[in-house]
C-alpha cells in the first residue's frame, strides 16, 4: 500500500513573480520576510518587509503567522533558501522563496532601519492623529514637487514635477475625506496643516530622498525615480505600522493608507511608462 506524498510547502518564484504577488495582495494577506542583516536592510528592502535575520529565525518562529503565506528573500537567494527549509521543517504550510534575492529585484525599494519614520508615527496613535500626520506628509510632498518643478532645468522635468504635484493635491483631499469620515471634524484643511511636519511621505525629509538619488533630478527619468522612491517609502511605513499596532481600528486605517500608496506607486509607474516610452 503506497503512502500519499505530502506536497512540498516551498515554492520558488522569480523576483517578477513576487512583484506580481505583492502588487495584487492586500495588507495582511501574506508575510514578507527579509532574512538579511540589519545593515543590508537599512540600505535597501522591499516595501513592507519584516526584518528577521536568518541567525535569529529559529528563535522567532512563534512570531510568524502560520496561517499566511510567507515570502522570504535575502541578497542573492542563498539565505532565503535556507530560511525556507527551516520554515518548512517547522511545519509552515505555504512558503515562497524569491530566487535571486534583492540583486534580482529591479524596481522601487525602501531605505532605512526597521523603525524608519517612526518618529512621526509610532503605531499607538488615534485615527485622528494618524490622518493628521498623513495629511502633513502629503502636503509636504506636494510642496516639495512644486519647488523641484520651479528649479528644474528643462521643460520636460518641470512638467513631470507639476504632474506629480497634481497627484499629491488630489491625494491630499482624499486623505482629508478619510479624516472627516473617521473623526467627524469639519476643520478646514489649511487649519489642519498648520504646524505640520516638513517630512515627506514615509517620514523622511526631502534631503534624504535627494541624497539617495545623488542630487536634484536632472531629467524626467530621475524625477520619476525620485517619486517612485517616495511612494515606496510611504508604502513601507504604513505596512510596518499596520503590523506593529495592536489597535484593530488603527491597523485597518494603516492598511487602507498602505493600499492607497501601493495604487499611487503603480500610477507613478504607469505615468513614467507613458511619458518615457518613445
Amino acid at each position: 500500500m503506497s503512502r500519499e506524498i505530502a506536497p512540498d510547502p516551498i515554492r520558488n518564484a522569480s523576483a517578477e513573480d513576487v512583484r506580481h504577488m505583492l502588487d495584487h495582495a492586500r495588507e495582511g494577506d501574506l508575510t514578507l520576510l527579509d532574512v538579511r542583516m540589519e545593515p543590508e536592510y537599512v540600505e535597501f528592502h522591499l516595501p513592507g518587509a519584516t526584518l528577521l535575520p536568518l541567525p535569529d529565525l529559529p528563535d522567532k518562529l512563534g512570531a510568524i503567522d502560520r496561517s499566511l503565506p510567507v515570502v522570504v528573500y535575502c541578497r542573492s537567494g542563498g539565505r532565503s533558501a535556507a530560511a525556507a527549509k527551516l520554515l518548512a521543517g517547522a511545519g509552515f504550510p505555504d512558503i515562497v522563496n524569491m530566487l535571486g534575492g534583492a540583486m534580482a529585484w529591479q524596481g522601487t525599494a525602501a531605505i532605512g532601519s526597521p523603525d524608519a519614520g517612526m518618529t512621526l508615527l509610532r503605531g499607538d496613535e488615534s485615527a485622528a492623529q494618524i490622518l493628521r500626520t498623513a495629511l502633513g506628509m502629503e502636503a509636504a510632498l506636494g510642496g516639495f514637487y512644486k519647488i523641484l518643478a520651479k528649479d528644474a532645468d528643462d521643460a520636460e522635468t518641470t512638467a513631470v514635477f507639476e504632474r506629480l504635484a497634481g497627484f499629491e493635491e488630489r491625494h491630499l483631499h482624499y486623505v482629508h475625506t478619510l479624516y472627516r469620515k473617521a473623526t467627524g471634524d469639519e476643520t478646514d484643511l489649511s487649519a489642519l496643516l498648520a504646524g505640520a511636519s516638513p517630512s515627506l511621505e514615509g517620514g523622511l525629509p526631502g534631503d534624504a530622498f535627494l541624497a539617495q538619488l545623488g542630487g536634484a533630478p536632472a531629467s524626467a527619468q530621475e524625477a520619476f525615480e525620485l517619486a517612485s522612491s517616495v511612494e515606496a517609502q510611504a508604502l513601507d511605513l504604513y505596512s510596518r505600522l499596520s503590523k506593529k499596532t495592536e489597535d484593530a481600528e488603527a491597523a485597518s486605517l494603516y492598511a487602507t493608507l498602505a493600499q492607497e500608496e501601493k495604487a499611487h506607486l503603480r500610477a507613478v509607474s504607469n505615468l513614467m511608462r507613458k511619458t518615457l516610452t518613445p
